[in-house]
Protein backbone atom coordinates (compact mmCIF):
# COMPACT_ATOMS: atom_id res chain seq x y z
CA UNK A 1 0.00 0.00 0.00
CA UNK A 2 2.99 2.04 0.84
CA UNK A 3 4.53 1.31 -2.33
CA UNK A 4 1.41 2.47 -4.16
CA UNK A 5 0.99 5.90 -2.60
CA UNK A 6 4.37 6.51 -3.62
CA UNK A 7 4.13 5.82 -6.91
CA UNK A 8 0.59 7.62 -7.19
CA UNK A 9 2.53 10.63 -5.95
CA UNK A 10 5.92 10.56 -8.66
CA UNK A 11 3.09 10.54 -10.58
CA UNK A 12 1.53 13.56 -10.12
CA UNK A 13 4.69 15.18 -9.67
CA UNK A 14 5.21 14.44 -13.12
CA UNK A 15 1.50 15.18 -14.30
CA UNK A 16 2.16 18.56 -12.88
CA UNK A 17 5.78 19.97 -13.45
CA UNK A 18 6.63 23.23 -11.57
CA UNK A 19 6.69 26.18 -14.24
CA UNK A 20 9.95 27.95 -14.62
CA UNK A 21 8.95 31.56 -16.51
CA UNK A 22 9.74 35.00 -16.15
CA UNK A 23 8.48 35.22 -12.43
CA UNK A 24 10.32 32.78 -11.22
CA UNK A 25 14.20 33.62 -13.33
CA UNK A 26 13.51 37.01 -11.97
CA UNK A 27 13.16 35.36 -7.99
CA UNK A 28 16.81 33.25 -9.18
CA UNK A 29 18.20 36.62 -10.72
CA UNK A 30 17.48 38.54 -7.29
CA UNK A 31 18.91 35.91 -5.35
CA UNK A 32 22.13 35.56 -7.24
CA UNK A 33 22.56 39.38 -7.28
CA UNK A 34 22.26 39.50 -3.67
CA UNK A 35 24.59 36.67 -3.68
CA UNK A 36 27.36 38.38 -5.44
CA UNK A 37 26.56 41.83 -3.86
CA UNK A 38 27.45 39.96 -0.52
CA UNK A 39 30.51 39.28 -1.29
CA UNK A 40 31.29 42.08 -2.99
CA UNK A 41 30.65 43.82 0.42
CA UNK A 42 32.80 40.93 2.28
CA UNK A 43 35.68 41.17 0.52
CA UNK A 44 36.71 45.21 1.87
CA UNK A 45 35.68 43.69 5.36
CA UNK A 46 38.07 41.23 4.87
CA UNK A 47 40.97 43.20 3.40
CA UNK A 48 40.51 45.78 6.87
CA UNK A 49 40.48 42.57 9.13
CA UNK A 50 43.72 41.46 7.57
CA UNK A 51 45.30 44.85 7.06
CA UNK A 52 46.10 45.18 11.33
CA UNK A 53 48.26 41.32 10.70
CA UNK A 54 49.76 42.31 7.57
CA UNK A 55 51.00 45.56 8.77
CA UNK A 56 52.40 43.99 11.98
CA UNK A 57 53.78 40.40 11.24
CA UNK A 58 54.75 40.70 7.29
CA UNK A 59 58.23 41.30 6.88
CA UNK A 60 57.51 42.42 3.83
CA UNK A 61 55.67 45.39 5.58
CA UNK A 62 59.14 46.67 7.56
CA UNK A 63 60.31 47.25 4.01
CA UNK A 64 57.22 49.24 3.39
CA UNK A 65 57.41 51.27 6.44
CA UNK A 66 61.13 51.77 5.62
CA UNK A 67 60.33 53.17 2.20
CA UNK A 68 57.68 54.98 3.61
CA UNK A 69 59.36 56.74 6.36
CA UNK A 70 62.70 57.23 4.40
CA UNK A 71 60.50 58.70 1.25
CA UNK A 72 59.17 60.89 3.60
CA UNK A 73 62.09 62.28 5.27
CA UNK A 74 64.17 62.88 2.57
CA UNK A 75 61.76 65.04 1.21
CA UNK A 76 61.86 67.02 3.83
CA UNK A 77 65.97 66.94 4.23
CA UNK A 78 66.35 68.52 0.38
CA UNK A 79 62.74 70.52 0.89
CA UNK A 80 65.68 72.52 3.37
CA UNK A 81 69.15 71.77 1.83
CA UNK A 82 68.14 72.68 -1.72
CA UNK A 83 66.13 75.77 -0.81
CA UNK A 84 66.50 78.84 -2.97
CA UNK A 85 67.53 77.27 -5.85
CA UNK A 86 70.56 75.34 -4.33
CA UNK A 87 71.68 72.79 -6.41
CA UNK A 88 73.83 69.90 -5.16
CA UNK A 89 76.61 68.22 -7.73
CA UNK A 90 77.12 63.85 -7.06
CA UNK A 91 78.50 62.73 -10.14
CA UNK A 92 79.65 65.41 -12.54
CA UNK A 93 78.04 65.37 -15.50
CA UNK A 94 75.28 62.64 -14.43
CA UNK A 95 73.47 63.09 -11.48
CA UNK A 96 72.54 65.93 -9.67
CA UNK A 97 69.86 66.98 -6.51
CA UNK A 98 67.88 69.74 -7.37
CA UNK A 99 64.40 70.57 -5.79
CA UNK A 100 61.24 70.79 -7.84
CA UNK A 101 57.80 70.54 -7.44
CA UNK A 102 55.94 68.40 -9.69
CA UNK A 103 51.70 69.04 -9.47
CA UNK A 104 51.64 66.82 -12.55
CA UNK A 105 52.48 62.74 -13.04
CA UNK A 106 55.49 61.23 -14.30
CA UNK A 107 57.47 63.38 -16.53
CA UNK A 108 55.04 66.76 -15.97
CA UNK A 109 51.91 65.32 -17.15
CA UNK A 110 48.61 66.28 -16.36
CA UNK A 111 49.43 69.17 -14.13
CA UNK A 112 47.06 70.35 -11.69
CA UNK A 113 45.35 67.33 -11.17
CA UNK A 114 46.36 66.41 -7.89
CA UNK A 115 42.83 64.98 -6.84
CA UNK A 116 43.29 62.53 -9.57
CA UNK A 117 45.92 61.12 -8.23
CA UNK A 118 45.20 61.11 -5.00
CA UNK A 119 42.08 58.95 -6.01
CA UNK A 120 44.10 56.36 -7.90
CA UNK A 121 46.63 56.36 -5.16
CA UNK A 122 43.88 55.10 -2.85
CA UNK A 123 42.44 52.94 -5.53
CA UNK A 124 45.86 51.24 -5.90
CA UNK A 125 46.24 50.81 -2.22
CA UNK A 126 43.03 49.17 -1.50
CA UNK A 127 44.14 46.73 -4.31
CA UNK A 128 47.32 45.57 -3.36
CA UNK A 129 46.15 45.48 0.51
CA UNK A 130 43.21 43.34 -0.91
CA UNK A 131 45.88 41.39 -3.15
CA UNK A 132 48.19 40.91 -0.42
CA UNK A 133 45.08 39.77 2.23
CA UNK A 134 44.42 36.44 -0.25
CA UNK A 135 47.72 35.83 -2.23
CA UNK A 136 50.88 36.96 -0.49
CA UNK A 137 52.23 33.75 -0.01
CA UNK A 138 51.42 31.86 -3.45
CA UNK A 139 53.35 34.63 -5.48
CA UNK A 140 56.42 36.17 -3.07
CA UNK A 141 58.00 38.29 -5.70
CA UNK A 142 55.00 40.38 -6.80
CA UNK A 143 54.00 40.62 -3.33
CA UNK A 144 57.56 42.29 -2.91
CA UNK A 145 57.08 44.49 -5.59
CA UNK A 146 53.43 45.32 -4.82
CA UNK A 147 54.56 46.45 -1.26
CA UNK A 148 57.58 48.57 -2.92
CA UNK A 149 54.73 49.96 -5.24
CA UNK A 150 52.42 50.45 -2.50
CA UNK A 151 55.05 52.39 -0.43
CA UNK A 152 55.69 54.80 -3.61
CA UNK A 153 51.65 55.57 -3.86
CA UNK A 154 51.87 56.41 -0.47
CA UNK A 155 54.55 58.38 0.31
CA UNK A 156 53.93 60.96 -3.10
CA UNK A 157 49.88 60.80 -2.63
CA UNK A 158 50.71 62.12 1.14
CA UNK A 159 52.92 65.45 -0.33
CA UNK A 160 49.94 65.88 -2.91
CA UNK A 161 47.27 65.54 -0.18
CA UNK A 162 49.93 68.18 1.86
CA UNK A 163 50.94 70.55 -0.79
CA UNK A 164 48.77 69.51 -3.98
CA UNK A 165 52.70 68.70 -5.35
CA UNK A 166 55.20 65.84 -5.03
CA UNK A 167 58.77 66.95 -4.13
CA UNK A 168 61.04 65.78 -6.51
CA UNK A 169 64.96 66.26 -6.42
CA UNK A 170 67.01 63.62 -7.95
CA UNK A 171 68.31 64.41 -11.64
CA UNK A 172 70.22 62.04 -13.94
CA UNK A 173 71.34 63.50 -17.28
CA UNK A 174 73.96 63.58 -19.79
CA UNK A 175 75.39 66.68 -21.95
CA UNK A 176 71.86 67.60 -23.25
CA UNK A 177 69.85 64.78 -22.50
CA UNK A 178 67.78 65.53 -19.07
CA UNK A 179 65.31 63.04 -17.43
CA UNK A 180 62.71 64.14 -15.37
CA UNK A 181 63.40 64.92 -11.85
CA UNK A 182 62.68 61.91 -9.41
CA UNK A 183 62.16 60.95 -5.99
CA UNK A 184 62.85 57.73 -3.74
CA UNK A 185 59.00 57.38 -4.21
CA UNK A 186 59.38 56.95 -7.63
CA UNK A 187 62.55 54.37 -7.28
CA UNK A 188 60.71 52.19 -5.48
CA UNK A 189 57.16 52.50 -7.53
CA UNK A 190 59.97 51.17 -10.61
CA UNK A 191 61.53 48.95 -8.86
CA UNK A 192 58.40 47.17 -7.81
CA UNK A 193 57.30 47.16 -11.78
CA UNK A 194 60.60 45.98 -12.87
CA UNK A 195 59.69 43.05 -10.08
CA UNK A 196 56.47 42.56 -11.78
CA UNK A 197 57.82 42.55 -15.50
CA UNK A 198 60.80 40.05 -14.26
CA UNK A 199 57.79 37.67 -12.36
CA UNK A 200 56.24 37.47 -15.83
CA UNK A 201 59.25 36.98 -17.79
CA UNK A 202 60.05 33.88 -15.65
CA UNK A 203 56.57 32.41 -16.14
CA UNK A 204 57.43 32.46 -19.74
CA UNK A 205 60.78 30.36 -18.88
CA UNK A 206 60.31 26.65 -19.52
CA UNK A 207 62.40 26.16 -16.70
CA UNK A 208 60.02 27.81 -14.04
CA UNK A 209 57.11 26.06 -16.24
CA UNK A 210 58.97 22.28 -15.56
CA UNK A 211 59.55 23.21 -11.81
CA UNK A 212 55.78 24.16 -11.24
CA UNK A 213 54.32 21.08 -13.10
CA UNK A 214 57.23 18.74 -11.41
CA UNK A 215 55.61 20.52 -8.35
CA UNK A 216 51.79 19.82 -9.02
CA UNK A 217 52.71 16.41 -9.89
CA UNK A 218 54.39 15.23 -6.48
CA UNK A 219 51.70 16.85 -4.73
CA UNK A 220 49.15 14.55 -6.37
Amino acid sequence: MGGFLVVNIFRDMQRDPVPFEAREVWIWARWFLVSVGACLLYLPVLTLVSIPKILRYSPMFLTFWFCLLADLGLKIYYSEVLANGRTVEVISGFMSLVLVHNKGAAFGLLQGFSWLFVAMALLTGAFILLYLSLYREEEPMVSWALVLILSGAIGNMIDRVRWGYVTDYILLYYQDFRWPVFNFADVAINIGVGLIILDMLLDLSPLRRKKEDSYVSGSD
